[in-house]
């Protein structure tokens, strides 16, 4: 048995890196290992904020830790400068410190960080020369483009390197000297059965986001005039992204879209007639397309880099060129078109899918390595573990909130 503590990315279960690993956090507890996810929890968040998503952890025997954080990303990670300078680094610091001791009360064999975008499981890890693996989901480029600076310093606090496979594996082993191995990000997904439709429909499902890239298949239906098809977007909107598509379609006079907002079960929604579509510009990998695979519903994507490394596994759909309009549109009339066939030929791939997708198979060469996990060495970064752990004592006049409190004061003074 082993004993490993995750460091989770946000403490919710409404993003793909947190969903896929809570299963394998999950599929390591019932092999009989020892199990403990870290979080964060951020100043001003009341205690009970996390109880559903530690109750999750719970009901497969994880035991769940929310450490108070100002920011629990790097610095220059998304997510702005919360606080001050000094607040900050005072949790960072304090949080290393927690890892520390959680590492040392529950002789923790592994820590495993399940983002690029934490670093105090790691610096925790080489304090006490303890195993580390860093688990990336996330391309070097776009909002993620800061942590190509912090290669080396990922590649030093690490015993191995995962990435989700694909065409991530294969960028980050260009830029790394080490060998980043692989992983399938997995979601126990529902199978449903679909409701009888009448008419066909384009079905879009994730935030109407300009990652989403939502316009680019409004202006591809707006081309392919045929009677009664309908477009259907399901999510959450980013404002000025849903404000720019209403634009558009009011503009060009286009009939037959429609916004019908968040859905916790997206599936439900579909029907036998349905055609998944998705226009997305970056996906790490793309569990949207695996869930409409496992449903049997036809399917259409870009060629955005998640979701060739998706196709490359289960081969199965169309894909169009990303930016391409006119293929865009032309793929949407062939499926369309002969849509007998292709809802045929993705319920006849069923059972394929389900074998390439199980979570013995999507975390085999992770869970081998972590049952076979060798000594280590003591690590270099343990000879500063007092200075990276220990903080100074903290008065309410030095603190972020003694500074807040002295505001409040003054303010009342002037009533």
């Amino acid at each position: 048995m082993k004993k490993i503590l995750f460091v989770s990315p946000t403490g919710t279960l409404d993003n793909g890196a947190e969903i896929s690993i809570y299963h394998l956090m999950a599929h390591l507890a019932k092999k009989g290992h020892k199990v403990i996810n870290v979080a964060p929890i951020y100043l001003g968040e009341p205690e009970n904020m996390h109880d559903e998503y530690i109750a999750n952890f719970a009901s497969q025997s994880i035991e769940t830790h929310l450490l108070r954080a100002a920011k629990w990303w790097w610095e220059d990670a998304p997510g702005g400068l919360p606080a001050d300078e000094e607040t900050r680094t005072y949790y960072y610091r304090e949080n290393i410190s927690r890892i520390k001791n959680i590492i040392i009360d529950n002789e923790i064999d592994l820590v495993i960080s399940n983002t690029v975008n934490v670093f105090q499981g790691a610096v925790a890890a080489a304090c006490e020369s303890t195993a580390h693996f860093w688990l990336i989901h996330e391309f070097p480029f776009d909002e993620f483009a800061y942590y190509a600076s912090k290669i080396d310093f990922i590649e030093e606090q690490s015993d191995e390197i995962y990435s989700v496979d694909g065409l991530l594996n294969l960028e980050l082993n260009n830029l790394f000297t080490s060998n980043i191995r692989k992983f399938v990000p997995y979601s126990d997904i529902e199978k449903i059965t679909l409701k009888n439709g009448n008419i066909s429909r384009l079905v879009c499902v994730g935030r109407i986001s300009e990652r989403k890239n939502p316009l680019e298949l409004i202006k591809a239906f707006s081309q392919v005039n045929i009677n009664n098809l309908e477009l259907v977007f399901i999510g959450n909107s980013d404002e000025n992204v849903q404000k720019e598509c209403q634009d558009y379609i009011n503009k060009k006079n286009i009939k037959n879209i429609n916004f019908v907002g968040y859905m916790e079960n997206p599936w439900e929604y579909f029907t036998d007639k349905d055609i998944f579509v998705s226009s997305s510009s970056l996906e790490t990998f793309g569990l949207v397309y695996v869930e409409a695979l496992l449903n049997g519903i036809p399917t259409i994507i870009s060629d955005n880099p998640g979701y060739r490394s998706a196709m490359k596994i289960f081969e199965i759909g169309q894909m169009y060129e990303l930016g391409n309009v006119e293929q865009l549109t032309q793929v949407i009339k062939e499926v369309v078109s002969n849509y007998d066939f292709y809802k045929k030929n993705s319920l006849e791939n069923l059972e394929k899918v389900q074998q390439r997708y199980s979570v013995e198979n999507c975390y085999k060469e992770l869970v081998e390595s972590i049952e076979t996990l060798p000594v280590v060495e003591n690590k270099p970064l343990r000879h500063l573990s007092k200075l990276l752990t220990i903080n100074p004592p903290r008065t309410v006049y030095n603190s972020y909130l003694g500074r807040v409190k002295r505001k409040v004061k003054k303010l009342l003074k002037k009533v």
